[in-house]
């Protein structure tokens, strides 16, 4: 039944079908014309999760959100503290100790959370995958791809919704729809259980608020991420110049 092509994507299809169908129904969403998907990072992949993607999903709509790769940092940073502490570099695990026992330089600019070489490192793979992701799915996808900036959806949650439903061809005209999703955006599980996790770190950081960088980047960060991803900031329209 794989046609003598390779088994693995046929395989993956037919468990993704049954895991996002079964999960649909337990929603009590899985009458016909239902459209289900799947939300998944793929900073480690960049491109290649589109080109897995299609593998295994060749007629598939794909949605590319994408972060202002300072606040990506911040939040990448912050989540090694509190969920991957044991994967820090000695330099990392001097920074959270000296954020844990006093936040204020590193909340107000005076000290990085970052080492010079990590935030290039961050710099380097926000750029390479924004770009490759977008080259690959541009190139795969044509129509069938759609980008939306994170911030956009905070800020004009309704609006930055309902076009990207009318890309999915879902009906937005649903009853207590708009009051649905006013309540979910007053929801952040994962700070919660960041915050239960690392108390004395979370509390200090409101997780997924929309330019933090600026209060804690430093003078030499700002240098670093804008020589490493100044140009990609300026095309996603983060920025309109280098002058930040």
């Amino acid at each position: 039944w794989n046609r003598g092509r390779d088994l693995s994507p046929v395989v993956l299809r037919a468990a993704s079908d049954f895991m996002m169908e079964r999960d649909a129904r337990q929603a009590g969403k899985g009458s016909p014309g239902c459209v289900v998907g799947d939300k998944s990072p793929n900073s480690l992949l960049d491109g290649e999760a589109v080109r897995l993607m299609v593998k295994i999903y060749p007629e598939a709509r794909l949605v590319f959100i994408v972060r202002d790769g300072r606040d990506a940092a911040v939040s990448h940073r912050f989540q090694a503290f509190i969920d991957r502490p044991q994967h820090l570099s000695p330099e990392g695990l001097r920074i959270r100790q000296a954020f844990s026992k006093n936040p204020e330089p590193f909340l107000t600019g005076q000290r990085s959370i970052f080492t010079e070489k990590e935030l290039r490192l961050a710099a380097e793979g926000w750029v390479h995958n924004v770009v490759d992701t977008d080259q690959a799915a541009r190139e795969l996808l044509g129509e069938r791809y759609y980008t939306l900036r994170y911030e956009d959806m905070l800020a004009l949650p309704w609006e930055s919704l309902s076009k990207l439903w009318s890309f999915l061809g879902v009906d937005p005209q649903v009853e207590g729809l708009q009051q649905t999703l006013a309540d979910e955006m007053q929801q952040n599980p994962d700070a919660d259980w960041q915050h239960q996790k690392s108390a004395e770190i979370a509390a200090s950081l409101q997780k997924g608020r929309r330019g933090t960088w600026r209060e804690l980047f430093t003078a030499r960060d700002r240098q670093i991420f804008k020589q490493a991803a100044g140009d990609t900031l300026i095309t996603w329209g983060y920025e309109n110049n280098l002058e930040w």
